[in-house]
């Protein structure tokens, strides 16, 4: 391969036919343009041969330049809890391998045979994401396991353009955007994780990111919106999607009502400027002459954070 690859998951129980790297790659970008459907562009389903019963038929890898290894060790992660708890309601695929070839992202994980859920099945869904919502995090970092950029609706694109360090990180950012752009709301997203704790937030909540099992559970498929986040993260990604919607009028999760109503303030402010990148840094002339402010000025550089702290 011309191309270094980096491995971050290699599941030492995984089944011994799983392809060695090359061949992955190679029939990934093969069978690619030849699976992709209107809801598929980034996964392909590869048929390997089973010589023992514990070998696997298939395995599906998704891959891309915007596939993380946050996103699979979210996956992992998730997987690796819900069996451990012998959960009854939803489980996810197991993951075999990741890894990063060049600009490439690639997880390899579990085939899952069966049938994408519709809007018809948000009852059915529903204890599925209630489990999943329950999940406690690895760390008190919130983003994806790991580390990583966070994928969820509040962000221009759906995708934050830093990596928050804590929740302090991310409550100064969201308050931030609010400052500049003169707000009133401010969020308290500390005291809502001192309450709560940070929550598996799954912020692309379509049917067909969850299918039915042969075992009769759902399975919870696509882990790039997953996030650990406050909960109010959650209450605004229920509001994003006509199925979301549905599934928030079954589910139970916490009131965070000024919290969310501050979150989709700070979002919508965001839109006229398409970026993610206000809010982070106040500059010294902005706090001099706040009536000069231009578009193209909005905060990327400026104060230090303990300068910064001292202003907000």
């Amino acid at each position: 391969m011309g191309s270094y690859v980096q491995i971050f998951i290699d599941d030492e129980d995984k089944p011994g036919n799983i392809p060695d790297f090359e061949t992955i790659t190679t029939q990934c970008f093969e069978l690619g343009p030849k699976q992709a459907t209107a809801i598929n562009i980034s996964g392909v389903r590869i048929s390997v041969d089973k010589k023992s019963d514990g070998d696997v038929s298939d395995i599906w890898v998704k891959f891309g330049p915007n596939v993380t290894m946050g996103e699979a060790r979210t996956q992992q992660f998730v997987a690796q809890y819900l069996e451990a708890e012998n959960n009854h309601d939803v489980r996810a695929p197991r993951v075999y391998l990741a890894f990063t070839w060049g600009v490439y992202g690639y997880i390899v994980s579990e085939f899952i045979d069966g049938p994408m859920c519709d809007l018809s099945d948000a009852a059915l869904v529903a204890p599925a994401v209630q489990a999943l919502i329950a999940i406690p995090p690895p760390s008190s970092t919130p983003g994806p396991v790991g580390g990583g950029l966070i994928e969820h609706p509040f962000f221009i694109e759906r995708q934050s353009s830093i990596q928050y360090e804590s929740v302090k990180d991310l409550e100064d950012h969201v308050n931030g955007i609010l400052y500049v752009t003169e707000r009133k709301l401010r969020v308290r997203l500390r005291d809502e994780v001192a309450k709560y704790g940070l929550r598996l937030c799954p912020s692309d909540l379509k049917p067909v990111n969850f299918m039915k099992g042969k075992d009769g559970r759902i399975v919870a498929v696509d882990y790039a919106g997953y996030s650990f986040l406050p909960p109010s993260f959650f209450a605004m990604a229920l509001r994003n999607e006509t199925f979301a919607h549905e599934l928030s009028t079954i589910l139970q999760y916490p009131p965070c009502k000024n919290n969310g109503n501050a979150l989709e303030t700070a979002s919508y402010a965001m839109v006229p400027f398409g970026t993610n990148k206000m809010g982070e840094e106040i500059s010294l002339l902005s706090l001099l002459f706040p009536h000069a402010r231009t578009p193209s000025q909005l905060y990327y550089t400026g104060l230090t954070k303990r300068l910064r702290a001292l202003v907000l």
